[in-house]
């Protein structure tokens, strides 16, 4: 670290072992634009331990003492960007088509429970905009049914914030004034300079479950089987061949007649003959 408190530099090779490394652990491909990311991130991790150098910060990774730095070491190169109902068509598809069909199915006998598996929740929007999404559906039967949704994130920062339920002002913009009301408590502004800030209720929190899950790991100890599962802006971090092992994996957890959402921009083409398309990206188990 330099006396001006810069971060060091990365050279291209050390660049090329951090980028394993990640891989390793979490199968996510860091190409080379992703370097100055790289740099400030882990920048801030080798202050924080007060290392001179990324040489120094690999060393260290590699040691004894660096398996417990390997949690804020993959804290620190993942990215978190989700909004809430962002990608809203498969919000509407859900009050529209899926949740009719849910509960018909329910009435004859054929369902026991409704679970729903957000799996890759980051700071908790997408956890939060499904449940809405169900009490705006369900409204005073939401009781009646034995619901639950999972969310999971391999960066344990951001679930801990997920878990948390408390959101910025700009953050909760997304949702209707009326929703917002009704499933979120705010805070008292003290003065000009704190930011207001919004916390969810526990009519929401009280179904949802948070846990630390790395697509990776062999066992997902998991014991539960999905209605829905939201895998949105995901697999674009990921090659071809672990994409293929990652949605191999999610469809031994799902249900029959179960669905599965992925982010605009990906597409189970070519990349998986157990599910089949159905629209907007919502794709059916096989």
């Amino acid at each position: 670290m330099d006396f001006n408190g810069n971060a060091p530099s990365l050279t291209d090779a050390e660049f090329d072992i951090i980028s394993k490394i990640i891989y390793k652990e979490t199968r996510i491909i860091m190409g080379a634009h992703k370097k100055t990311l790289v740099t400030s991130r882990l920048g801030k991790r080798i202050k924080a331990l007060n290392i001179d150098n990324f040489k120094g910060y690999i060393e260290y990774l590699s040691s004894d003492k660096g398996k417990e730095e390997l949690v804020n070491f993959i804290n620190s190169v993942t990215t978190n960007k989700t909004d809430f109902f962002r990608e809203n068509k498969h919000f509407e598809y859900m009050k529209s088509t899926f949740l009719p069909n849910w509960e018909n199915a329910y009435k004859e006998g054929k369902v026991k429970n409704l679970r729903i598996w957000s799996a890759a929740c980051s700071s908790g929007e997408e956890p939060y905009s499904i449940l809405i999404t169900l009490h705006e559906y369900f409204g005073s039967r939401f009781n009646d049914y034995d619901i639950k949704v999972l969310a999971s994130d391999v960066d344990t920062n951001v679930l801990a914030h997920a878990k948390e339920g408390v959101y910025r002002e700009d953050v909760v913009s997304p949702i209707e004034n009326s929703l917002l009301k009704k499933y979120f408590l705010r805070s008292k502004t003290l003065n000009n300079m704190e930011e207001r800030k919004y916390k969810v209720k526990d009519i929401l929190k009280s179904s949802a479950y948070f846990r630390p899950l790395n697509f990776k790991d062999d066992d997902y100890d998991i014991h539960s089987e999905f209605d829905l599962i939201f895998c949105r802006n995901v697999i674009i971090y990921f090659d071809k061949d672990f994409q293929k092992q990652l949605f191999h994996k999610l469809h031994s957890y799902m249900k029959s007649d179960s669905f599965i959402f992925i982010g605009h921009s990906e597409t189970l083409f070519n990349l998986a003959d157990k599910f089949k398309y159905e629209s907007s990206n919502i794709y059916m188990k096989i």
